[in-house]
């Protein structure tokens, strides 16, 4: 048992005799967690004597706990907000620390979206299902979290990239294929002006909305994990979806492209469980650029150790942009 387990472990006295549970007997399984987060977060799954089955998570970052806790009252406002909603939820906060980023949450079974998608390319399921039933939930989600109309308005954004392409021309962001880089930059000033104005329907984002953060059951899909506290553009949780694990939500082989390089079929099955079409809107396709252009300048804080990972990453994000390229010509 490593440091991180142990603290966590040590969080579960205190929990049982502030909630009435149990404190022997307890048995503790370590879940996954992102392997850049390993030294300081620790994810439990507790089971006690009853049969009864929890998720204890802890965070020991110390820069800023208060950051992390307000993603945990996002995820508490959300699963108030899908309780009426069948078959989408998010896990209940059952107890938590009021200072720290630990919580006891409900334990929801199910596998990720990421691998109920994989199982698909063998004949497990059918794709076009997986999508739709992943689109109507995500629809549902922003459904309850909205914050009415808003008016698209790029130039914080837009600052942002003049600011990193600056940094990319002057050596002080060493990153994979610069001049490409320079050009997803243009595109994104292009594309924000066609976007600019426009106006959307605000939702409180999840903030890391890919599809291992989607838990898929016979019973439902359930939203875990979330990060953005305040963020309003649900166009930009969908972008999530298809590009924080590029490539591999890219068409394969044999499957005709659409917008971005996703497979066609998929956007189709997507957009008709989420009810909208998604890739013809300036806002969703100046989003999914971002989402691009925070994938790509994240690559150039990559160790050695992961170069081949981040020369294929790189490859792809040349890929993405030059489908999206394509598109913007006509």
């Amino acid at each position: 048992m490593d440091l991180v387990q142990a603290r966590t472990q040590a969080l579960w006295p205190r929990i049982a005799s502030e909630t009435g549970l149990p404190e022997t007997r307890a048995v503790f399984r370590r879940m996954q967690v992102n392997r850049r987060l390993e030294h300081r977060r620790c994810v439990l799954e507790v089971g006690i004597e009853d049969g009864r089955k929890f998720v204890l998570r802890a965070d020991f970052e110390d820069t800023n706990p208060l950051r992390l806790n307000r993603f945990v009252d996002r995820q508490q406002k959300a699963a108030a907000s899908l309780k009426p909603v069948p078959g989408v939820s998010s896990p209940a906060v059952l107890w938590r620390d009021p200072d720290r980023p630990f919580v006891l949450m409900e334990f929801v079974p199910g596998d990720t979206a990421f691998r109920e998608l994989a199982l698909t390319d063998y004949g497990l399921g059918a794709r076009s299902q997986v999508l739709q039933r992943i689109g109507n939930a995500v629809a549902e989600f922003h459904k309850v979290s909205g914050v009415g109309d808003r008016q698209f308005w790029p130039k914080p954004f837009l600052t942002k990239v003049s600011n990193r392409a600056q940094a990319v021309r002057g050596g002080r962001l060493p990153i994979p294929k610069p001049n490409r880089f320079l050009g997803l930059c243009a595109h994104l000033h292009r594309t924000g002006r066609r976007a600019r104005g426009h106006s959307f329907r605000g939702a409180l984002e999840h903030g890391d909305l890919h599809l291992r953060n989607i838990l898929m059951s016979d019973a439902g899909i359930c939203f875990i994990d979330f990060s953005n506290h305040d963020g309003v553009f649900p166009q930009r949780d969908i972008a999530d979806i298809w590009l924080s694990n590029c490539p591999d939500h890219l068409a394969s082989d044999g499957r005709t492209p659409g917008f971005g390089l996703v497979a066609q079929a998929d956007w189709e099955a997507f957009e008709e469980g989420y009810g909208e079409e998604l890739v013809n809107d300036p806002i969703f396709q100046f989003f999914f650029a971002w989402r691009l252009f925070r994938l790509w300048s994240s690559l150039g804080r990559k160790p050695p150790e992961q170069h081949l990972k981040t020369a294929r990453v790189a490859a792809s994000a040349v890929r993405v942009l030059d489908a999206l390229l394509a598109d913007e010509a006509g």
